[in-house]
């Protein structure tokens, strides 16, 4: 069943032009999930595996490993789409997955920081960042607020794609993309701060740790989540994607259009970035009726109170 992934991997990245953290992701819901547990009911082969096989691994994923819908959901997206890679080579007939249902996603309002928690944070950092790293870590938090990154398009960004003349950085979006970002003075000063003092990339990076080595996703993460909790923001799931929320949140609060916003942050579709749009638009309603007198209009007269 190994050899069937690898295949399925390479196709991916060749075919499908996938990002390498995209494959990654599939790599492992596949061959540390579902090949593991398959494993443990004696199927070996890809040709044994039938509909009740996956049925019982996502229960088995909420029950015994308590993924939430979303996860189950993604895992089983990923499943999916590699039985239907081996039914189009031919290494299988018929797709064990094809006809489940994934689990119902509740819909989430994604969660935001205000402008006093933006500038809280960047205060914790400049008051207690560690010396060797608080400039780093002020600008991917800057980056993180003012660009809306993706956490992939940040440990990915190369040194040689960062123009502080021209004010712009060029990143790789998801399925390979590239687009050039403008940055404003801030994101632009911060970034000139930490050059002057960061170690030498060993691969072109341009956010290093402190021996010049890569900055993955869970030391991401990890720095993230440090200073929210020291700054005492508590809002769900502390992480980088948050900062994310609050970039597209606060451009429409500033005015400016979905469509822009969309662009600006790599949506793929206009839905998503509208989940934002909805938020801003529910906290202008309630702020308009806490604007209420108290007066009631019962048997078509008002009553004061």
């Amino acid at each position: 069943m190994r050899s069937e992934l690898n295949e399925f991997l390479r196709y991916l990245q060749v075919e499908k032009g996938f990002s390498q953290g995209t494959i990654e992701a599939y790599r492992l819901d596949v061959e540390r999930g579902l090949i593991p547990f398959l494993h443990q009911r004696d199927k070996f082969e890809v040709g044994e595996i039938t509909k009740a096989d996956i049925r019982a691994y996502l229960d088995y994923l909420a029950t015994d490993r308590g993924n939430c819908s979303a996860t189950r959901a993604q895992k089983l997206a990923a499943i999916k789409s590699f039985f239907n890679y081996l039914v189009e080579s031919d290494g299988l007939e018929v797709n064990p997955a094809a006809s489940i249902r994934g689990p119902r996603i509740p819909e989430k309002e994604p969660e935001y920081l205000t402008e006093e928690e933006c500038i809280r944070l960047l205060e914790t950092i400049a008051r207690k960042g560690r010396p060797r790293v608080r400039e780093r870590d002020m600008a991917i938090a800057i980056l993180f607020l003012h660009t809306g990154l993706r956490v992939s398009e940040l440990t990915n960004l190369k040194l040689a794609n960062v123009d502080l003349e021209r004010s712009q950085i060029k990143i790789t979006r998801k399925g390979n993309k590239e687009q050039y970002l403008h940055l404003n003075g801030e994101t632009a000063g911060a970034l000139a701060g930490y050059l002057a003092n960061h170690p030498q990339a060993q691969n072109g990076r341009f956010f290093v740790g402190t021996n010049g080595g890569n900055l993955d996703r869970g030391y991401v993460y990890g720095i993230v989540r440090r200073y929210l909790r020291l700054a005492g923001i508590d809002k769900g799931k502390r992480g980088p994607h948050i900062l994310r929320h609050t970039f597209c949140t606060r451009l429409h609060q500033k005015g400016v259009g979905p469509f822009t916003i969309k662009d600006l942050a790599g949506h793929k579709s206009l839905n998503t970035t509208m989940r934002y749009i909805t938020i801003e638009n529910k906290e202008q309603a309630e702020a308009l009726d806490r604007l209420e007198f108290g007066v009631s209009f019962q048997g078509g007269g008002a009553k004061l109170p």
